[in-house]
């Protein structure tokens, strides 16, 4: 699960024709409060209240004692990651800096664009776009299983996923608090935390 760097004049070089291609308005537009009024409906079991983490401009319910690990961040992106006790199983948060205001449908191709090219064991199994305006995607490579969501707003995007070490077994209880601790988050430093 861990985001791998790349060198910046790639990642800007890209993005531009991410964004002539793409456009710098998204085919779907995601709305704080639906997923603010959407964190009402989630069962809170097994996670912490909903917190604002500054770095990544997100709020977000984390899983309950899961541990978190060491903040990643360039210019480009932070990264924040917690794992769960088994150490199989993780929920994370990738707050993005654009050069330019894009699309989630460019972010989501430029990430497509960054992850293939990293080796030929990964693949996308499937992507989808929910009544509230994430762009979710399913993928594997021969290291883990992650699904996960992209949302953008003008020069900031965010990556919210959920995955495990496919080597192990599932544990469906960590994958399902994990699953439910991604539903939580809202993305936006505006957005003040909500206690469940």
């Amino acid at each position: 699960m861990p985001v791998r760097s790349c060198s910046p004049a790639v990642v800007v070089a890209t993005v531009g024709l991410a964004g002539l291609l793409c456009g710098c308005q998204g085919a779907s537009q995601f709305s704080s409060r639906r997923l603010i009024e959407h964190q009402a409906l989630i069962d809170f079991s097994g996670l912490d209240s909903v917190k604002q983490h500054e770095a990544l401009e997100i709020v977000i319910a984390t899983p309950w004692h899961w541990e978190m690990l060491p903040t990643k961040n360039n210019p480009l992106y932070i990264h924040q990651q917690w794992r769960s006790p088994s150490g199989h199983t993780g929920v994370g948060v990738v707050c993005a800096h654009l050069p330019l205001p894009l699309s989630t449908n460019a972010v989501v191709w430029l990430a497509k664009q960054k992850y293939s090219e990293k080796g030929k064991d990964g693949r996308l199994l499937a992507e989808w776009m929910d009544s509230l305006g994430r762009s979710w995607f399913e993928a594997e490579d021969d290291t883990y299983h992650v699904r996960g969501y992209v949302i953008a707003r003008g020069f900031s995007a965010w990556i919210v996923y959920f995955g495990y070490r496919t080597r192990y077994s599932p544990d469906l209880a960590e994958i399902g608090i994990a699953a439910r601790s991604a539903e939580t988050a809202v993305p936006g430093g505006e957005i003040a935390a909500h206690s469940n």
